[in-house]
């Protein structure tokens, strides 16, 4: 059974896209974040941890940022350590579903997503 905030968008609804915590960092940053690595001689570029603790990420994602093919070879291990059963925990799964659907609801409540009028109420 699919819950009735599931189907409400963030994304949608014209709202700000800060708001969408499924996304660490818009398309802007990472053009920002490329152009201060790559755009400077290389004596002068600021290190994957001095741009992480600017844009509040981890420095792997930086890393990523910057060399889309190491993005590529980890995510096939990750897919292969899929497979054999890791990464997966149901109890915090559960948790992590219901700690987002609370934040919609929060948002909704607040009048920053604006509910489909043929929706039913939240609660």
């Amino acid at each position: 059974m699919v819950a009735l905030v599931d189907k409400i968008s963030i994304a949608k609804h014209g709202t700000d896209k800060k708001l969408d915590r499924r996304v660490k960092l818009q398309a802007e940053d990472k053009i920002a974040i490329r152009k201060q690595y790559f755009n400077v001689h290389e004596s002068e570029r600021p290190t994957m941890t001095a741009l992480a603790a600017k844009y509040n990420v981890d420095r792997r994602l930086i890393q990523f940022i910057l060399f889309p093919e190491r993005e590529e070879r980890h995510k096939e291990q990750a897919s292969i350590r899929q497979k054999e059963g890791r990464y997966y925990n149901k109890n915090k799964g559960r948790k992590n579903m219901q700690d987002y659907r609370n934040y919609k609801r929060s948002l909704i409540d607040s009048g920053k997503i604006i509910r489909p009028e043929n929706e039913k109420s939240h609660k």
